[in-house]
């Protein structure tokens, strides 16, 4: 039986970045290219007609509608669908930008190959991905805050266990691969998850992920 493809939607602005990235994917069995886009109003209109899609790659700038506003719209409109930044921008602005608007990753443009692969797979079953030199940036910010306890700020403060669901959150981890890292159920995980985003009165795993790394949480 075969396995059901990630069908993806390619938003950029070059078109010759975009045939590079089409025919390499094509290339990878696990990935299906359903349709392009040169801007994010294009990508917008492409997903009110068939949103039978599971993945955006974004470019951040682009004519008419940018990346970030066409991910804010999206994430708005088909939450199911991720959207995983594809672009030159490392500035920790637009990184904070894109994430804010609801963004389930972040890779460069000159990541390796395998890299885009492996960012591809982590926000399609759930995850978050940063680049090296996203994570980078986001590690910085933690290490300029205060050494004070920003936890004591939350309304309701995060219990030892959510915040090391936390933590695996923000590395990216799955589901099932935070269970497998603390050896509970799945079911729990999933109670914990939903416990934080309450907490920290967010909507997605990616924006508990950016509260969390901008407090100093994680």
């Amino acid at each position: 039986m075969a396995t059901e493809k990630i069908k993806l939607l390619i938003a950029d602005d070059h078109p010759f970045f975009r045939q590079g990235i089409s025919l390499f994917l094509d290339d990878t069995e696990e990935i299906e290219i359903k349709s392009e886009a040169d801007n994010g109003q294009i990508a917008l209109d492409k997903i009110k007609e068939d949103n039978n899609y599971d993945l955006v790659l974004m470019d951040l700038q682009m004519p008419e509608v940018d990346g970030i506003e066409a991910t804010e719209k999206i994430k708005a409109s088909y939450p199911s669908i991720k959207v995983l930044i594809l672009t030159s921008f490392n500035n920790w602005d637009k990184v904070y930008e894109a994430l804010k608007a609801g963004a389930d990753g972040y890779v460069m443009k000159d990541a390796k190959p395998e890299e885009l692969i492996a960012a591809i797979k982590a926000v399609y079953t759930g995850g978050v991905y940063y680049g090296a030199e996203v994570a980078e940036q986001l590690l910085k910010r933690v290490n300029q805050k205060s050494n004070g306890n920003e936890n004591e700020e939350l309304i309701e403060p995060l219990t030892e266990r959510e915040l090391e669901v936390l933590a695996l959150l923000g590395r990216g981890l799955s589901n099932q691969e935070i269970a497998d890292e603390l050896v509970v159920s799945i079911k729990t995980v999933k109670t914990h998850v939903s416990n934080i985003l309450a907490k920290l009165e967010v909507d997605s795993r990616t924006q508990a992920a950016v509260f969390a790394i901008r407090k100093g949480l994680i």
